[in-house]
């Protein structure tokens, strides 16, 4: 018979959590994956990690709660795109104490952010603080991002603008223009208070981040957008041909060997590949996107050449070369940062081959199993079989609700 030892006590074993466990943990797995990870994503070689000190420690942050909810969207993110599926709650992954968690430190984070805004905080941390949000959100399916945005727009232009800002925020601002696929009718507002050198100075500091886009083609974007916007409030287009035009041809005239700018760009090919990529797309948004009259500066040489219809003959023409350019440059840097290209291509291919609709639907499936992208994939792999099967070509009939993809 054996004599098994006797315990000394029957009181179960237990060991408390040491002080700020969580955020602990929550800052190794910040330096170890989080950081990496970004690094990874950058279209250009930056200076993306000097924003964080060589050995990071808790004490860094200012809200401790902010940055768990940030720790804590990005593990939900990793365990939605290992199962290939959009950031939902909801999904049977397993990963409902998560969700619970995330949205408990988001409560926290909205108090917080009210309570500083009432009590006249300053405009730095507001700032930061509606940045943690937005970049969370912008993530998620079906989230409030833009009630925040309009927040954003509204604490920046109460706290003295974007220079004001850029010169007192203590850390690079994070701003998401994704107004291209809003309708025209449903646009938010704040950012129209902003000039154009103020978007070109807030752009320069996000570039590395999620855009690979030359800075002159964004404008761009912007004033199309902005075009869209004065159309759909009655103005008519005859009063503006001579702002279309100017547009168009600031488009056609960027010259993609000469592309440079104030921050880091890629080497060659990737710099040629990105120049002549979102060249194409800004080209094909005025055509896809804009009225008859308005387009038709967008057809270059096809208008000179006397087609039929130019407008026409020059979206089949740029959809097909943009198509071909996907892949090679794809192949150079993370599939995600064209995800801008792929809305375009979706608006333009509403006629096109089965065979290019599919090949679309699965470079956006591609992207959805990535570790760092927003939440523009999964809207876009809702909407662009509804729009492709109803054929009737239209940006508005495309993006009739709001569509988060960075642009």
């Amino acid at each position: 018979m054996c004599d098994w030892p006797q315990l000394a006590s029957k009181t179960a074993l237990c060991q408390t959590e040491p002080p700020e466990w969580d955020l602990s943990q929550g800052m190794l797995f910040f330096a170890t994956v989080l950081v990496p990870m970004y690094e990874r994503g950058q279209v250009a070689t930056t200076s993306y990690r000097n924003q964080f000190p060589s050995k990071p420690h808790i004490s860094i942050f200012f809200f401790h709660t902010g940055f768990l909810m940030m720790v804590t969207s990005h593990r939900i993110k990793m365990v939605c795109a290992q199962r290939g599926v959009p950031v939902q709650r909801g999904q049977g992954l397993g990963i409902e104490h998560l969700w619970r968690s995330f949205f408990g430190y988001m409560a926290l984070a909205l108090e917080n952010l009210n309570k500083h805004i009432l009590s006249g905080g300053p405009a730095w941390y507001l700032i930061n603080r509606t940045v943690e949000l937005l970049s969370n959100e912008l993530h998620m399916v079906d989230s409030l991002w833009r009630a925040h945005l309009r927040g954003f727009f509204a604490i920046v232009m109460l706290h003295g603008g974007v220079e004001t800002i850029l010169t007192t925020s203590a850390r690079r601002p994070y701003i998401p223009m994704n107004f291209a696929l809003v309708p025209a009718r449903d646009q938010i507002d704040g950012v129209y208070g902003w000039s154009e050198q103020d978007i070109l100075a807030v752009y320069t500091h996000t570039f590395y981040f999620v855009f690979g886009c030359p800075s002159v083609l964004f404008l761009a974007i912007v004033r199309i957008t902005r075009l869209r916007t004065l159309v759909a409030g009655g103005q008519s287009t005859g009063a503006l041909q001579t702002t279309a035009q100017d547009i168009a041809e600031s488009v056609h005239r960027f010259c993609i060997s000469d592309w440079t700018e104030s921050y880091a760009l890629p080497e060659d090919p990737l710099r040629s590949l990105l120049a002549a990529t979102f060249k194409t797309a800004a080209i094909l948004y005025g055509l896809l996107s804009l009225p008859q009259d308005l387009a038709r500066p967008f057809a270059g040489t096809y208008w000179d050449d006397g087609a039929a219809n130019p407008s026409e003959w020059a979206r089949l023409r740029h959809r097909e070369a943009l198509l071909d350019m996907v892949v090679p440059t794809a192949r150079r840097l993370q599939l995600s940062r064209l995800s801008w290209v792929l809305a375009v291509l979706g608006v333009a291919y509403v006629d096109g081959p089965e065979d290019v609709q599919k090949r679309i639907l699965w470079y956006l499936r591609t992207i959805l199993r990535m570790e760092d992208v927003g939440g523009g994939a999964a809207t876009m792999l809702v909407v662009f079989p509804g729009y492709w099967e109803a054929g009737e070509l239209g940006w508005e009939k495309c993006y009739s609700q709001p569509c988060q993809v960075l642009c």
